[in-house]
């Protein structure tokens, strides 16, 4: 912006010393200097628009410039979002891994039954995700029924319902091989028995179990706090980790 005042005012200086220099030849009258105040006007008219042009170029280099830092700014703040962004999601995806290890039992682990895995994974699911009531369904394939296998904290005169895939909120989830994350459970859906009394929770997460394709099982677990993104991928990986096994233990 310097360089463009510079030209500026070196223009300004030729246009007044044109104005001068007509206002001397009208006043003395003479032809010669007329026409040499004439030509004079004429070159530094031409002096006066290269000047106006480099002042023009000057200034887009300028323009251009300006530009290009910003560019070079936005890049780099974004970049470092981004390996801001990485860092934190592999930090997230660590501590699922971490809370994986924990409730997942040993390979080697020996169980009796469909139930006695699903209830010991209810447990630790309960004691990492601060759960109120949990359920495991499983298919069996005589009936083709969803028949509850495991149940963590679950008080009721009534034993929990079975039902076909496809119905039910627990049934369409099977169908469908989609979770649900339910902000708002229906009344009356669940209640919760403890010390104080009874209450309901609000916040309801139903995860299909899939072995091979086919949905042999599904879990539900409900809290009194939402279940966040990572608390959410934390539960499909159980899911998927336990189906295999889940699949031998149920024939």
């Amino acid at each position: 912006m310097n360089q463009t005042n510079k030209y500026f005012t070196t223009g300004l200086w030729f246009f007044a010393f044109q104005v001068v220099s007509i206002v001397a030849a009208v006043g003395v009258g003479l032809q010669i200097v007329m026409l040499i105040s004439i030509i004079i006007n004429i070159i530094l008219s031409l002096g006066l628009l290269i000047l106006l042009l480099q002042a023009n170029k000057a200034l887009d280099k300028n323009v251009e410039e300006t530009i290009r830092m910003k560019q070079r700014e936005n890049a780099k703040l974004k970049h470092e979002q981004q390996t801001e962004d990485d860092n934190q999601q592999y930090v997230e995806l660590f501590r699922v891994d971490e809370a994986l290890a924990r409730i997942m039992p040993a390979a080697e682990t020996p169980f009796k039954s469909a139930t006695d895995y699903s209830e010991k994974l209810l447990q630790k699911i309960a004691k990492e995700l601060d759960i109120v009531q949990g359920l495991v369904f499983v298919l069996n394939d005589a009936d083709q029924l969803f028949h509850v296998s495991g149940e963590y904290a679950y008080f009721s005169e009534e034993q929990p319902r079975i039902f076909p895939m496809g119905e039910t909120l627990s049934g369409q989830v099977a169908k469908n091989q989609k979770l649900l994350n339910l902000k708002e459970i229906p009344a009356g859906y669940i209640t919760v028995l403890s010390g104080l009394g009874k209450s309901a929770p609000r916040q309801l997460l139903i995860v299909p179990i899939v072995y091979e394709g086919e949905s042999i099982g599904v879990m539900e677990l409900a809290s009194f706090k939402p279940f966040g993104e990572n608390e959410v991928f934390l539960v499909q990986k159980i899911c998927e980790s336990m189906a295999n096994l889940l699949n031998e233990l149920r024939k």
